[in-house]
């Protein structure tokens, strides 16, 4: 048995689960049949009868009745709050819509929405960017809106689609100059703009002129995402930006009720141009105000470039020739090497690990030759940054990860055929597109991996199990679209979970705390409907909670 006290002399456990299969995620001891937990933490592992000492008349006892439990899942890349605020309040459809369907769903929500209301939300699909860029979507779009304001986001939450009443607005116009590092896409015959935004400053103007959502809203969404999330399995959340409205939402429900899972923060670093909210080393100076028992705002985030099918990313190599672009476009740099080097020393300096979005191969090279700088300024001992994405990587690059103790925080959880995955290879070609999302060369390689949704980028849903069948089967769990995607890269279902657990824990800054079922650590376990290593493979996506424990409390149960 595994434990850390003696149960003869210690105080019995608060809850006693047994009869399970239960998956530690522990290479010690992998699998056990019982778990004692007292003040929220597993005071010991093992079989079921090394178990019963730790029963007293005041412990909780549950039988597994031969179910599978295992550690709760780690998302290690998501935006809980934006999920939550938009399944609640906004203009909400599926990316794989096709264009005039998405249409009827603009004219449902217009017709629902009273005078000056906007209509807000999302998400189309990449495949749309060609349409979108046609003075006649906008039209449509105007008639479908009924007059009301416009601001649709697409499935990589980099570009937006607005109406005219939105631009009338913000004094977007023919004359407008796309600001550095995005673009307002107009008509090459009128030269009107054609409603397409790419990337944020491009559309921050009419950002700000949204209506802001109220704390009572920005409550009821965190609650409702956790509520999600728990029913899911995941029992800690990396938000992958969160500014200052985010953080007041999760403490103040924190110290309110105290939140079902683990909640890291990653401070946005935006220029100031771009940014109307405080960021920056400002934000970073006061993270303290916003620790509570359940959220660590721990992470700073930066972004490097966009995502491909806006041509946003940045490449080595150029992307296919188009009339806006030329032939030898290769993406924008949103900040050179020295520039990116000395403001991730100075982040490193004051220990914070950062985020930094990088989606192309080249930008994945600039965040890995800032990083190296940064350790000769440094020293190499400094906090574990992440590159986030990261889903084209240069070969060259691979063994630089574990080299600069950099992790691959791999995510959307698209490691399969996808509508987004046509939209890359049609700006890039077929042959690159195919080496996308590179897992097993850089586990091989020794890389630390961590796994997340990117929800709602791209994801109806936060469902890791998706994403974990996706990564043993490297085809689209659910049908969608046919083809494997670089086979070569699959992995096991151990190596699966242990992305989804211990490993992403260690990623979030959590691997002392969470991750694995063994003593000392927080008693955040899942309770599964089926035993994942005695199924198909291809059924795993269909996996369902039974229950979910949050620092031994029970925090869902599906009955």
């Amino acid at each position: 048995m595994n434990d850390n006290s003696s149960p003869q002399s210690a105080r019995p456990a608060d809850l006693v689960l047994r009869g399970g299969r239960i998956y530690t995620v522990d290479e010690r001891q992998p699998w056990a049949e019982a778990v004692a937990i007292r003040d929220g933490v597993y005071v010991a592992v093992g079989s079921q009868s090394e178990i019963e000492a730790w029963i007293g008349g005041d412990t909780e006892v549950v039988d597994l009745h031969g179910a599978m439990a295992m550690p709760g899942i780690n998302d290690a890349h998501q935006h809980p709050l934006d999920g939550g605020y938009e399944s609640l309040f906004g203009c909400n459809f599926s990316p794989a819509l096709a264009f005039d369907a998405m249409l009827d769903a603009i004219r449902e929500h217009a017709n629902q929405c009273a005078p000056g209301d906007w209509i807000v939300g999302g998400a189309w699909g990449s495949q749309h960017v060609g349409r979108l860029a046609d003075i006649e979507a906008l039209r449509v779009l105007d008639e479908a809106s009924g007059g009301h304001p416009v601001y649709l986001r697409d499935d990589s939450y980099h570009n937006r689609w607005v109406n005219s009443a939105a631009m009338a607005l913000a004094g977007i116009g023919r004359d407008s100059p796309s600001p550095a590092g995005s673009e307002i896409v107009k008509d090459p015959t009128s030269g009107e703009p054609s409603g397409l935004l790419k990337e944020f400053p491009a559309f921050g103007a009419i950002e700000k002129l949204i209506p802001p959502r109220t704390p009572e809203r920005m409550a009821q969404a965190a609650a409702a995402s956790l509520r999600l999330n728990n029913e899911l399995g995941i029992t800690a959340i990396h938000e992958a930006y969160s500014g200052e409205a985010y953080l007041e939402a999760w403490t103040g429900l924190d110290k309110a009720q105290g939140l079902s899972a683990w909640l890291v923060g990653s401070l946005p670093i935006v220029p100031e141009e771009c940014s109307g909210i405080r960021n920056g080393e400002e934000l970073l100076a006061m993270h303290q105000r916003y620790r509570t028992a359940h959220v660590r705002p721990d992470f700073a985030k930066l972004f490097l470039d966009g995502v491909p099918p806006a041509r946003t990313s940045l490449f080595l190599e150029p992307y296919l020739e188009d009339a806006e672009h030329g032939a030898d476009y290769r993406g924008p740099l949103n900040h050179p090497l020295e520039q990116l080097s000395g403001m991730l020393a100075e982040v490193d300096r004051l220990g914070f690990p950062i985020k930094l979005h990088a989606t192309g191969d080249g930008s994945v090279r600039l965040a890995l030759d800032a990083i190296e700088a940064v350790r000769r300024r440094n020293g190499a001992d400094g906090p574990r940054h992440l590159i986030a994405h990261a889903s084209f990587i240069d070969p060259a690059d691979l063994p630089r990860f574990k080299a600069l103790n950099v992790v691959a925080d791999q995510s959307p959880m698209f490691w399969f055929p996808t509508g987004a995955w046509y939209a890359i290879a049609a700006v890039i070609g077929q042959e690159r597109a195919e080496r996308f999302w590179p897992v097993r060369e850089l586990l091989t390689s020794g890389a630390l991996l961590a796994g997340g949704s990117d929800w709602p980028a791209g994801q109806e849903s936060p469902n890791p199990w998706i994403g974990i069948e996706g990564l043993v089967t490297r085809r689209n769990p659910l049908g969608e679209v046919p083809g494997v995607l670089w086979p070569e890269q699959a992995i096991d279902l151990a190596t699966a979970l242990r992305l989804y657990t211990r490993d992403s824990a260690e990623a979030m800054g959590l691997g002392e705390i969470t991750g694995a079922i063994e003593p000392g650590r927080s008693a955040d376990l899942i309770v599964l409907d089926r035993p994942l290593f005695e199924i198909p493979i291809e059924q795993v996506h269909e996996t369902r909670i039974a229950q979910t424990y949050f620092q031994g409390r029970r925090v869902y149960s599906r009955s």
